[in-house]
């Protein structure tokens, strides 16, 4: 009886399945990934701060070169205005000298509250000396522009046509006359080579084709007065308009 016994507990317990072993986990190798992990993140956060960093610096400096050029821009032109002033003023007292040192009868005392019309009275000097005041020492431009027309009129040979013709288109531009302004410029440009006033005459020539929309034509001018007059404050301007 003992051995039936014995002999059904060990064939239940045969019968039972083996029991899968419990896995081994290596605590060492999940911490070590772990952190790797960690650090990756930590790099690509770096990464970020310092790229946006890099791009907030780029941003800066882009905007303080746009500041430098347009204060350049602004140096350059207020540079060209006062060389402007001081060529005016220098051909000013050319025209003054040359005046002065005519024949001692043919310079009368020019009337100071002349009008243009009044200019056909006078001698041909006295004519320039009434004109050239009305526009430059009166500021009468109003007056200014009959008093030069009637002098190319009546005066179209003499030694300061050419400088009525610029003097005339220098009113003209100034007041909006762009056309005539131009006629004037291209008058003194193309008949009277020698002037001193050709370089500035070519210039206002451009800067009146850039008002006009005519880019071609203004850029054409603009290599002519750097081409012919290099230098000068006329090429001077002519460049930074190309530039």
């Amino acid at each position: 009886m003992k051995r039936v016994v014995l002999l059904t507990a060990l064939l239940c317990w045969g019968a039972q399945p083996l029991a899968a072993p419990a896995p081994v986990v290596d605590a060492a190798a999940s911490g070590r990934t772990g952190d790797l992990n960690s650090r990756v993140d930590r790099l690509e956060r770096q990464m970020q701060a310092r790229n946006q960093s890099q791009l907030q610096l780029q941003q800066t400096l882009d905007q303080m070169q746009r500041e430098i050029s347009e204060l350049r821009g602004q140096a350059e032109n207020q540079a060209y205005q006062i060389e402007q002033m001081l060529e005016r003023q220098r051909q000013l007292y050319q025209d003054l000298a040359r005046l002065q040192s005519a024949p001692q009868g043919q310079v009368q005392a020019p009337a100071s509250r002349a009008t243009g019309g009044a200019v056909s009275s006078l001698s041909e000097a006295d004519a320039y000396t009434q004109a050239l005041n009305l526009a430059t020492k009166e500021r009468r431009f109003d007056d200014a522009i009959p008093a030069f027309r009637q002098f190319i009129e009546q005066y179209p040979q003499s030694s300061y046509t050419a400088n009525a013709y610029y003097w005339l288109g220098q009113l003209l531009y100034n007041q909006g006359e762009l056309g005539e302004a131009a006629q004037m410029f291209a008058t003194v440009a193309n008949d009277y080579p020698n002037s001193s006033k050709r370089s500035d005459s070519l210039l206002k020539q451009g800067l009146i084709a850039d008002r006009q929309g005519d880019k071609a034509t203004a850029q054409r001018f603009f290599k002519q007065v750097i081409s012919e007059y290099g230098g000068s404050s006329a090429a001077k301007m002519a460049q930074k308009h190309l530039n």
